[in-house]
C-alpha cells in the first residue's frame, strides 16, 4: 500500500492541475465574452443607424411626394390657362423653371434628419407614366407627369452621419427617395363644366373609337357603337319639356348644368325629342359663335345600352367638338348623319383628346380628358 505522504502528494497534484484547468477555461470564456460583445455592439449600431436611416428616409418620402405634387399642379396651371386639345403641345423653357421651382419650395418645406430638404433641379423632370409597365419617360412634349428624386448624400444635402456604426467603419450612410405625380383623367366637373345635354356609352370607346372617331348623337342606329349615346337632363327628371327649358337656358345663359363626378348618376332619356331639336340647332350655332368652335365636356355613362333611360351611373369625362345640328326635316341631315329619315334629326361630333379641363379631379376613366389636379402614382 502507498503511504500517506504519497496519497497526499497526489492530491497536491490534482489540485494543482485543477487550477491550470479553469484558470485555461477562464481565459477562454474572456474571449467568447470579448467576441460576443462585439457582435451585440455592431448589432445593436446596425440597429439604431439602420433606424435612424430608414426615419430619414422616410422624411425624404415625403418630401418627394410634396415636391412631385406640387411640380405637377403647377403643370396643371399651364394647361388651365389653354382651350382645345393640346395634342403635339411643347412646354417652353420657362415653363419648365416654373414646375421645377414649384417643386424645389414644396421640397424644402420639409427635413430630412434634422437637415431642410434641398431638391436639386436635375433631380426633377417632367414626362409621362406608363401605368402599365410602371415606367416614367422624360419628355417635354405633353407632359402629364412630373418625377422628383429627393436626397441625403454626396450629391444633395450630404450622407447621414452614423452613431455605433463607426465603431465598426462605417461613419455615414446615405439615402434617396422617388416620387411621381400625374394629372389623371377627370373625375369632376364642376358647375357649368358640362356644357351639353347629352352623354356617350362606354361601349363606344370600347369598340374602339377614341380621339379623332366621329360620334353620332342621333339618330340612333341599332347594332353601329358609333351611335351609342343618349340625350339627358342632368339631375331633371328626362322629358321634352325640360329637355327644351335646359338648352334654352344654356343658350341664353338663364342655366347652369349642375356639378357631376364619377360614382355619381344623370338622367337620361331618348325617342321623340319634338320641338326641343330647333333649341338645339340655336345652342349649337350660338356656341360656335361665342368660340368659333362647340367643344363640350360630356358624360360618360357605364356599360354598352345605346338607348339608355333613368338614372345612368357616370365613369369618366370625354369632350367632343359638335360639328353639326339638324332638326328633322333639313336636307343635310342625310350628308352628315347615318339612318337618318325625313323625321329624324341629326346631331354628330368629333371626340377631342389631350383636353384639360380646370381642376377636372382625379381618377376617372381615360376618354382623353384630364384634370388638372395631381394624384400620385
Amino acid at each position: 500500500m502507498r503511504n500517506a505522504k504519497s496519497q497526499m502528494m497526489d492530491r497536491k497534484m490534482f489540485r494543482k492541475d485543477l487550477m491550470i484547468h479553469l484558470n485555461n477555461q477562464r481565459g477562454a470564456v474572456a474571449v467568447m465574452v470579448a467576441l460576443t460583445m462585439i457582435a451585440m455592439l455592431g448589432m445593436a449600431a446596425l440597429a439604431l443607424d439602420v433606424g435612424h436611416a430608414l426615419v430619414a428616409r422616410n422624411q425624404l418620402q415625403n418630401a418627394s411626394d410634396a415636391a412631385a405634387l406640387a411640380g405637377a399642379r403647377a403643370l396643371g396651371v399651364i394647361y388651365e390657362g389653354m382651350s382645345g386639345s393640346l395634342s403635339g403641345y411643347t412646354l417652353t423653357a420657362g415653363e419648365v423653371a416654373n414646375i421645377v421651382n414649384a417643386a424645389s419650395v414644396a421640397g424644402a418645406d420639409n427635413q430630412a434628419a434634422g437637415v431642410t430638404v434641398t431638391v436639386n433641379a436635375a433631380d426633377i423632370s417632367v414626362g409621362i407614366w406608363t401605368s402599365s409597365t410602371r415606367t416614367f419617360t422624360p419628355t417635354t412634349v405633353l407632359p402629364r407627369a412630373v418625377r422628383v428624386a429627393t436626397r441625403r448624400d454626396g450629391i444633395a444635402n450630404g450622407p447621414i452621419s452614423t452613431f455605433l456604426a463607426q465603431a465598426i467603419g462605417f461613419t455615414s450612410v446615405s439615402v434617396t427617395a422617388v416620387a411621381t405625380a400625374q394629372l389623371n383623367p377627370a373625375s369632376v366637373m364642376g358647375p357649368g363644366d358640362m356644357d351639353a345635354p347629352f352623354g356617350i356609352s362606354e361601349f363606344f370607346f370600347n369598340s374602339g373609337f377614341g380621339c379623332g372617331s366621329t360620334i353620332q348623337f342621333a339618330p340612333n342606329v341599332p347594332g353601329n357603337a358609333q351611335t351609342c349615346a343618349g340625350w339627358q337632363a342632368f339631375d331633371q327628371n328626362f322629358n321634352a319639356a325640360n329637355l327644351r327649358s335646359i338648352i334654352d337656358g344654356m343658350t341664353d345663359g338663364t342655366y347652369t348644368t349642375p356639378a357631376g363626378q364619377v360614382g355619381g348618376s344623370l338622367n337620361f332619356g331618348n325617342g321623340n325629342i319634338g320641338s326641343a331639336w330647333a333649341d338645339m340647332v340655336t345652342l349649337w350655332q350660338t356656341r360656335v359663335a361665342q368660340y368659333g368652335a362647340w367643344n363640350a365636356h360630356v358624360p360618360v355613362y357605364a356599360g354598352s345600352d345605346c338607348s339608355p333611360t333613368g338614372a345612368q351611373t357616370i365613369i369618366g369625362f370625354a369632350t367632343v367638338q359638335i360639328t353639326y345640328v339638324g332638326q328633322p326635316g333639313n336636307a343635310n341631315n342625310a350628308a352628315n348623319c347615318t339612318g337618318t329619315n325625313p323625321s329624324t334629326g341629326c346631331m354628330s361630333g368629333v371626340i377631342q383628346c389631350d383636353v384639360f379641363q380646370g381642376n377636372g379631379g382625379s381618377g376617372g376613366g381615360s376618354f382623353g380628358t384630364f384634370g388638372t389636379i395631381p394624384g400620385l402614382v
